[in-house]
């Protein structure tokens, strides 16, 4: 072990612990879709004894960039333990005139600009659920891999599937289920794209949700950029 600790949940996460032999990463929870990562891994919240525990001499926390609370712990426990801590984020998506999104700061205001009886995408993560309860429309969400239960709105249901998706894949579902809308959380990166593109050639309006407020400290936006941080943050 090297002492260099990473966060996971991002694919950033993922090219990063390949780059760097003998870190170890900790996953904020279990991946839906699991990937073979070449060094050891934990599972669980993260804290200051858990950083203690790995043996960790410096922190790179790359969790989802939307994963804001695994982002705020990671910072309270690097700072408790005075170790040095990046922040991996890769950059939100941008839109173009071609585009037709809508901005929001915050999913329940999707229920303000989406409207009633619409079929709309909705492709959040779980953890949005409780913001969507407001809406009149018909849900439909995308959940990777297995779905168990219902979903808990008045109208909709999941909709199972396991990535990565084409361009093609997400025209033909668009119009397959009739979509009118879709509501995504700013993730950035290549996985959720072709969603958009998709929506960009049917015409289709996206509420996109900001990403939320991260703590401060030093911040990159790619691998490259990370590895040259760490260089010169020898343990």
């Amino acid at each position: 072990m090297n002492g260099i600790v990473i966060i996971g949940g991002s694919i950033e996460a993922f090219l990063l612990a390949r780059a760097v032999p003998g870190a170890r990463v900790i996953l904020p929870a279990a991946e839906r879709v699991t990937r073979r990562w070449p060094c050891p891994v934990d599972i669980g919240p993260v804290s200051a004894d858990v950083l203690r525990g790995a043996g960790a001499g410096v922190v790179v926390e790359a969790a989802h960039p939307c994963d804001t609370q695994t982002a705020f712990a990671t910072h309270r426990a690097a700072h408790a333990l005075d170790l040095p801590h990046l922040q991996l984020v890769r950059p939100p998506w941008r839109a173009t005139r071609r585009d037709l999104w809508v901005p929001l700061r915050e999913v329940r205001q999707a229920a303000e600009v989406i409207p009633d009886g619409a079929r709309v995408l909705v492709a959040t993560g779980g953890e949005a659920l409780s913001g969507l309860r407001a809406m009149r429309a018909e849900v439909l969400m995308r959940r990777i891999g297995e779905v168990s239960g219902p979903l808990p709105l008045r109208r909709g249901r999941f909709l199972a599937g396991q990535g990565p998706f084409t361009i093609h894949d997400e025209m033909r579902l668009l119009r397959k289920e009739r979509i009118d809308w879709l509501l995504v959380s700013n993730a950035g990166g290549t996985g959720g794209w072709p969603k958009l593109a998709a929506a960009r050639t049917l015409r289709l309006p996206v509420a996109m949700i900001d990403r939320p407020r991260r703590p401060g400290g030093p911040r990159v936006q790619t691998v490259k950029e990370a590895l040259t941080w760490l260089s010169a943050h020898p343990v």
